[in-house]
């Protein structure tokens, strides 16, 4: 039963981070949530490639880590601390650009846009990171 229990909560904890990120977010930080489930999740629509395949796995146990710090912390800055494992992710996407076999161009499109998407978050959740270990630990939405 205490499995179930623990499942049950971090289901309701994913929910409840995609309820503050399209729900309460500001407008501009709710758009930007949008496109990054968005290129990230369009990852079903390649799922026959290794590729697409990686990046819903990365996706999938960042935000199931993220579930567990949101459990702890509530909707606090460290949780982007979970997209480190989309580096060696997009490091060897990047690097199989070239190697890719012709003639599935919106795969490629998809590809590039994955990778900078993923690169602009990083970005921004470094920025998050640093704000949280120099001392921003208040929670900054609650559901």
């Amino acid at each position: 039963m205490s499995t179930n229990l623990f499942v049950t909560s971090v289901l309701r904890s994913v929910f409840e981070i995609f309820g503050i990120v399209f729900v309460r977010f500001q407008p501009v930080q709710r758009l930007w949530g949008f496109w990054l489930v968005g290129v990230n999740a369009a990852s079903l629509l390649f799922i026959n490639h290794i590729e697409a395949q990686v990046a819903l796995g990365a996706v999938g146990v960042a935000v199931s880590i993220q579930a567990l710090i949101y459990q702890r912390q509530r909707f606090v800055r460290l949780l982007g601390v979970t997209h480190i494992l989309w580096v060696p992710m997009l490091a060897w996407i990047a690097m199989r650009l070239d190697v890719l076999p012709p003639g599935e161009k919106w795969f490629h499109v998809w590809l590039i846009t994955l990778i900078a998407t993923n690169a602009a978050c990083l970005v921004i959740d470094a920025v998050d990171v640093t704000r949280f270990v120099r001392g921003e630990r208040k929670p900054h939405y609650v559901w």
